[in-house]
């Protein structure tokens, strides 16, 4: 879709800042709080997607420290009023993740300037994106309506995309909250999905986003409840668990 250079306006993390990051959320998810993985087998080679129920600041840590994968690898999709238009947070969280900015609002030149960046994070890095198709983090903890937007990206960009669903979260790190309490969270890795390329067809290309938005939606609803009695979750293990591939 597009080659190196010409998509502007996401930041990257430093190297350094990226890695003292991954550091502090594993000890944090061994001697704080405790994070449960299941299916992270269905995670499949990068680069992919991860979609994902939103109800807490700390669902991307969680996310990336689910995967087992370097944080470097990963680029979420932040909203960019709120992580690009505040000079303290852009400052604060550009130096720990990547992060590519999304309009909520869901303006059609704008999430195309965001697909154009996705794509050239993907493209340069054979990294991997979180993305939260309800917008916005969720102030009860229930999952909200999906937005259509994510269609475009679980389209378009071609990639594999797996529905994920984070359990516990907001008992952590509620939405309001900025000092976390200790406790557990689950996260549910499902199947990844394989979209068919956007058509031509500007009819068959808003019906296919659609359909996307609305098989996202009902898989990852139905990792909220739990695997049955023969199905055993992982759980993640102390210090030596941690090999990244």
């Amino acid at each position: 879709m597009t080659g190196p250079g010409k998509a502007q306006g996401m930041f990257v993390a430093p190297a350094t800042g990226g890695a003292m990051f991954q550091v502090f959320c594993r000890i944090f998810f061994v001697s704080y709080c405790r994070l449960t993985v299941e299916g992270r087998e269905h995670l499949p080679p990068s680069p992919f997607i991860l979609c994902s129920n939103h109800t807490s600041h700390i669902d991307s840590a969680v996310l990336m420290a689910a995967s087992g994968l370097p944080f470097s690898t990963f680029a979420m999709l932040g909203a960019s009023d709120y992580f690009f238009d505040s000079r303290r947070v852009k400052f604060v969280v550009s130096r720990f993740m990547n992060v590519i900015p999304i309009d909520r609002h869901a303006r059609h030149n704008s999430l195309r300037q965001s697909l154009s960046m996705c794509d050239e994070f993907l493209w340069r890095t054979r990294g991997n994106l979180i993305l939260y198709p309800e917008g916005t983090r969720s102030a009860r903890g229930e999952m909200q309506t999906f937005k259509k937007g994510a269609g475009l990206f679980a389209v378009e960009l071609g990639v594999p995309v797996v529905p994920a669903y984070i359990e516990g979260a907001p008992r952590i790190l509620a939405k309001g909250n900025f000092l976390p309490r200790p406790g557990s969270v689950t996260v549910r890795f499902g199947e990844p999905i394989r979209f068919l390329s956007n058509s031509s067809d500007p009819q068959v290309g808003r019906g296919r986003r659609r359909a996307a938005v609305e098989l996202l939606e009902q898989r990852i609803r139905g990792l909220i409840q739990r695997p049955s009695a023969g199905d055993c979750g992982q759980l993640m293990p102390g210090p030596a668990r941690f090999h990244e591939r």
